[in-house]
């Protein structure tokens, strides 16, 4: 498939963690100039790096986590559609054909769903550990945070794992993007070539929205896209308990026998097949967020620990309800034959 070249351009622009496609790029590269420009942690880092090697850090720790830094303007509510849109994406419709990968019968759900709360619950813990170590150590960002709590010398290792990272989510995200609006276009008589559409797309849509000082403003447009997502469950649970492609269901006659909802006797036993790696492999990269933690850290207004750490759980705790139910509903609607 074609993809415009401009994309991997912007793999290297995008630095405003744009929700809509987990875009962070830039920020690595930021990072990467301002190691440069500072070889060494600042004297805070340093005196905190000193103090928890001595353990007299304990009594600032408490005193970094209760109070707030920097000017960060977004709001609690905001953070909150902001990051769940992040986290949830188009990717989730997939994941039905992850349990069906190990399972045919309806109890494969429970393990699933299983699999999707732990999975969850250890990204949001890795998310909120992100915020709390910028807050102890003073910094802003992934790599500085990294410099500071770990070692300076390895931090290129972060910066350039969330470039490589964002560049493949931009192309994953740019072929879905390219393939939606070519064909919304041809349904209204309009024939353009992926490359054109993504080539507009790009310059007039993605590159103002990365180009954002803030996330704020990404709120309503957030909410927009999660109420979308919630629409989708809705509309596949109406399918599944109004039995739309069973029997003699509204939809049967529309699709092919290959498509059809079948079913067998492996259920929640199939999670012990090496074939449930599939949806691990899923779920590995589901609640992938992290390289925009120190963005919502510090663009929460009042960034205090107790407040991140409550925009983080209620965002990730919604985030794997939604998981969990379309996955449910999917594989419990065509079993099988998810794909």
């Amino acid at each position: 498939m074609k993809v415009h070249a401009c994309v991997v351009v912007l793999a290297l622009l995008q630095s405003s963690g744009s929700d809509a496609f987990q875009i962070g790029a830039r920020r690595g590269v930021a990072q990467h100039n301002n190691h440069n420009n500072n070889k060494t942690p600042t004297t805070n880092n340093r005196n905190f790096r000193v103090q928890s090697t001595t353990g007299g850090a304990t009594g600032d720790a408490a005193a970094a986590e209760g109070s707030s830094s920097g000017g960060g303007t977004a709001t609690m509510n905001q953070e909150i559609f902001n990051l769940v849109k992040g986290i949830v994406g188009a990717g989730v419709l997939s994941l039905p054909a992850g349990i069906a990968a190990f399972g045919n019968a309806p109890g494969a759900v429970v393990p699933a769903v299983a699999l999707i709360s732990v999975i969850g619950a250890l990204s949001a813990y890795a998310f909120a550990m992100i915020g709390r170590v910028c807050a102890l150590t003073g910094t802003t960002s992934y790599r500085d945070a990294w410099s500071a709590s770990v070692s300076p010398k390895s931090s290129f290792l972060v910066a350039w794992s969330v470039i490589f990272m964002t560049m493949c989510a931009i192309l994953a995200y740019s072929m879905i993007l390219g393939e939606t609006f070519q064909s919304i276009f041809m349904t209204v008589g309009y024939s353009f070539s992926q490359t054109t559409v993504l080539g507009g797309l790009s310059v007039g849509v993605l590159l103002p929205l990365c180009l954002l000082k803030n996330l704020s403003s990404l709120a309503p447009f957030s909410l927009l896209g999660s109420l979308g997502m919630v629409y989708t469950a809705i509309a596949m649970g109406i399918r599944y308990f109004s039995k739309a492609y069973i029997g003699n269901g509204k939809f049967a006659a529309d699709i092919s026998k290959t498509l059809q909802p079948a079913f067998g006797s492996i259920g929640a036993s199939g999670v012990l097949d090496a074939k449930a790696s599939i949806l691990l492999g899923m779920l590995s990269t589901a609640f992938m967020a992290h390289f925009n933690a120190p963005k919502f850290y510090t663009e929460l207004e009042n960034n205090t620990i107790p407040r991140y750490v409550k925009v983080v759980a209620t965002s990730f705790g919604i985030s794997i309800a939604i998981f969990a139910l379309m996955a449910s509903l999917g594989f419990l609607t065509f079993g099988a034959n998810c794909s």
